[in-house]
């Protein structure tokens, strides 16, 4: 009897054994939860702490690629937020070009830089087509004969191809192929007393003047005076800003010459090299860039011209996007400003929608 309850005691025993998972001897139940909810505990700190490390490492990495990938952009003229958030906006901003030291910029303007003759006297000229188109002054050219220009030394006849009494200017041609050219370049961004430099001809160096006054939409004044009439005035970056007119020595716009430029070379305008830069339309006070199929694509915005800065309009703002006129879509910034007058019918694309309205 006795035994037979000493074997119902071991079996107790073992069940209470089993059911607090072979602790019974060392902790009593209560103690064991204890000690596994400590356990617990500590796992889960672990866990926290490891993810806390992952997570900085993973930030750090992220951090150092923003780092390496912003240096890289920023080398080609963009950066890493502009790359980022490219849909938002248009970015109006044309990475700023090398700019060259004296010496260079003389050897440049030497290339593109000819002497014009005729019968009313001497002047300079730009090249502006390897095929032989030439801007130079109006007074040269106009009822001039024997007109002629020396490149490189050598003696070219010349034809006047259109002139512009107003503007001052004439365009001429020679047969001549494989010429270096002028890159016409932003002459509104020019400032009072900003540094520019002015071309006498292909075989004199150029001269240093000084902008004082580049506030007016045609003529831009400089000290000293440039006395060679026809002559490239140049930026630091080798670009022409400018011609010196055959009045006074002043300075006229190129930004103002050029849509005339274009219209008296016709077919041949394309071949111009222009900077990629804001065309000025003097008569709305607004610079405006084309919006390519491509830009319209990428940024989420419509074909049209785009109004990069506003000088002194009241009725467009800095942002807006010029797709119609009377009616008509455009999408070329060299040709709106003959379509832009007086009672036109503007629709532009403003903060994500359009208006129309009149121009004054």
């Amino acid at each position: 009897m006795q035994n037979n309850n000493i074997e119902e005691l071991d079996k107790s025993a073992a069940k209470k054994e089993e059911s607090y998972g072979g602790f019974q001897y060392k902790h009593n139940y209560d103690e064991y939860k204890k000690e596994l909810m400590e356990k617990q505990r500590r796992t889960r700190g672990s866990v926290i702490i490891t993810v806390l490390v992952i997570s900085g490492f993973v930030v750090l990495s992220l951090c150092l690629t923003a780092f390496i990938a912003d240096t890289v952009l920023r080398t080609k003229g963009s950066s890493l937020s502009a790359f980022l958030f490219r849909g938002s906006a248009v970015s109006v901003v044309t990475p700023p070009k090398s700019e060259l030291n004296k010496k260079q910029i003389d050897e440049a303007s030497s290339k593109f830089t000819v002497s014009v003759t005729s019968d009313k006297g001497e002047c300079t000229g730009i090249i502006l087509t390897a095929d032989g188109y030439i801007v130079t002054t109006y007074g040269i050219a106009s009822d001039g004969q024997n007109l002629k220009v020396v490149i490189k030394g050598r003696s070219y006849d010349a034809e006047t191809v259109g002139l512009s009494k107003e503007k001052g200017i004439a365009v001429i041609h020679v047969n001549a192929t494989g010429l270096s050219t002028a890159e016409i370049g932003y002459s509104r961004l020019l400032e009072s007393g900003q540094e520019v430099f002015c071309k006498p001809s292909a075989d004199k160096e150029i001269t240093d003047l000084v902008i004082y006054d580049a506030s007016d939409n045609n003529i831009i004044k400089t000290e000293p005076k440039c006395e060679y009439r026809g002559a490239p005035v140049i930026n630091s970056c080798g670009e022409v800003v400018g011609i010196v007119s055959d009045e006074n020595g002043d300075v006229l716009h190129m930004d103002c010459l050029l849509p005339d430029i274009k219209k008296l070379l016709k077919d041949d305008s394309s071949a111009i090299s222009v900077s990629k830069s804001p065309v000025f339309i003097s008569s709305l006070g607004i610079y405006v860039e084309n919006v390519s199929e491509k830009q319209s694509e990428v940024f989420k915005i419509p074909v049209g011209c785009f109004i990069s800065s506003v000088r002194s309009s009241t009725q467009f703002i800095k942002g807006d996007i010029i797709t119609e006129v009377n009616g008509k879509s455009v999408s070329d910034v060299n040709t709106i400003a003959d379509v832009l007058t007086s009672g036109s019918t503007v629709k532009v694309y403003r903060n994500n929608a359009y208006v129309e309205f009149t121009l004054q």
